[in-house]
């Protein structure tokens, strides 16, 4: 069963925004954060050579995880058909499909059961404010290792996951990745994301352009294709995470190549020891987003995430911007687009990296009437079999040993992982909702053209989350 809410909550995001930050966790998890980041980045390069992510193996399901069997269930759990109701909350609407694909072959073979999926457009907004009324669903997704999700793990208020027998399914390095700073598992890791350009190689041959190997080579298509009918670089700024992610990996490619500390920088403006304009990298970032803010479509702050894929889907853009979170939205509007997903171009003498962070993790509240039903489904869709049909489905990269990643359009991005040129996203770094509050003024610079009034904002906004 799948409910679909409509409706942004941008005010009540607002008024919530703070809820996560509790200063002396922040501290305590961005320091960690800093020390384990480069443990981490290696760890990143060999997630798909040591496990197999590309490859095929033959694993078998514990569904009775470390307790060797499943309890009955709570009848507070149950619905009024008599089956336990094991309600799904969930923020990734590009996933809905593929976990109903799973639900359907689930409740198939456990008739005991009834998965309810609902989607939202504000979902972790949602979750803070179920949580902090206990009024709790049975399973739910989120991003293990962004700070607000270690937040709420060591608030007590997600349950603890660690030797639950599913877990032997994960690619051993992406599980201890995914470990909190004490060794513990809150979340089974179900898929990995990377960030990249989509192409529509049908409008680059119409205009006789070639792929981007450089950034300098990408502002050059887009200065050719800017004056074609549908030769603009598509924005969604309707939906502003699509901005502080752009700006992340941004950020991201260019401290990979200079070799200075992103953690060390932003805490050092949080002190007021810095200012954004005396860092290179951050002054730099800035300007290229504008750079590509100059080749948009006539309306990207109308333009949302859904809005920009079924542009691109339909042939109304040149390229965009985005994870492989994307691939779904595109091919369910037009599997026949040909295109390319290749990595954000360097400039000239730098090396192109790419992002790498741990998508979905699903989690189960502590709080949970039905606990075993929900690790029962953890363990479904954890078998190198089901998580394949979700993989499939889905078009992201799985965390789970013997599934085949076979998206013909990313293996530029499997070559480039196999290599180990990728980073963990450095906002995994940033102190909670410091992301989300950064958006609102990367969404002003873009409509403002104002990298000036940029900067004096990021030297106003971070000292709040550093001190």
């Amino acid at each position: 069963m799948l409910i679909l809410h409509n409706g942004s909550g941008l005010s009540e995001r607002l008024r919530l925004r703070a809820a996560f930050v509790l200063c002396s966790d922040v501290e305590a998890i961005y320091n960690g954060r800093k020390e384990i980041f480069m443990k981490k980045a290696g760890i990143i390069t060999v997630i798909l050579l040591t496990a197999g992510l590309l490859g095929c193996g033959n694993a078998t399901a514990d569904p009775a995880g470390s307790n060797g069997a499943m309890a009955s269930e709570t009848a507070n759990g149950g619905s009024g058909t008599g089956k336990v109701q094991v309600e799904f909350l969930q923020g990734k609407p590009e996933s809905v499909d593929a976990y109903e694909e799973v639900i359907r072959l689930f409740e198939q073979e456990n008739d005991e059961i009834d998965v309810e999926q609902v989607n939202l457009p504000d979902t972790y907004t949602v979750l803070t404010t179920r949580l902090s009324s206990e009024e709790y669903p049975d399973l739910f997704n989120h991003f293990p290792l962004r700070p607000d999700f270690e937040v709420l793990a060591q608030s007590g208020q997600v349950l603890e996951l660690t030797g639950d027998g599913y877990l032997k399914h994960v690619n051993p390095s992406i599980l201890e990745m995914s470990k909190t700073e004490e060794g513990k598992v809150y979340a089974l890791p179900l898929t990995i994301n990377t960030m990249g350009l989509y192409i529509n190689k049908e409008l680059l041959d119409a205009y006789g352009l070639s792929v981007p190997s450089t950034y300098e080579e990408l502002i050059a298509m887009l200065e050719t294709a800017a004056d074609k009918e549908n030769g603009r670089f598509l924005f969604a700024c309707k939906d502003t995470w699509t901005l502080w992610q752009m700006m992340d990996r941004l950020l991201g490619q260019l401290y990979m190549n200079s070799g200075n500390d992103f953690a060390a920088d932003f805490a050092a403006i949080g002190r007021g020891d810095k200012k954004a304009e005396d860092i290179p990298e951050i002054v730099r970032a800035a300007q290229q987003m504008l750079e590509l803010f100059s080749f948009s479509q006539e309306d990207p702050f109308g333009t949302s995430f859904p809005q920009m894929c079924d542009d691109f889907a339909n042939g109304r853009g040149i390229a965009f911007f985005q994870g492989t979170w994307a691939y779904p939205n595109i091919k369910k509007v037009n599997p026949d687009l040909d295109f390319i997903f290749v990595p954000l171009p360097a400039e000239e003498g730098q090396k192109a990296y790419l992002s790498m962070n741990i998508d979905i993790g699903l989690c189960i509240p502590e709080g949970s009437k039905n606990i075993d039903g929900a690790k029962k489904f953890l363990a479904f869709i954890s078998t190198p079999e089901n998580a394949q049909v979700f993989n499939d489905a889905d078009g992201s990269m799985s965390c789970i040993t013997g599934v085949k990643n076979n998206i013909a359009e990313f293996t530029d991005a499997y070559q480039m992982i196999d290599q180990g040129d990728v980073y963990e996203m450095m906002s995994n770094m940033w102190p909670v909702n410091y992301n989300t509050t950064l958006m609102d003024y990367i969404s002003a610079m873009l409509l403002n053209r104002d990298l000036e009034g940029y900067l004096k904002d990021v030297d106003m906004i971070t000292p709040d989350f550093y001190q």
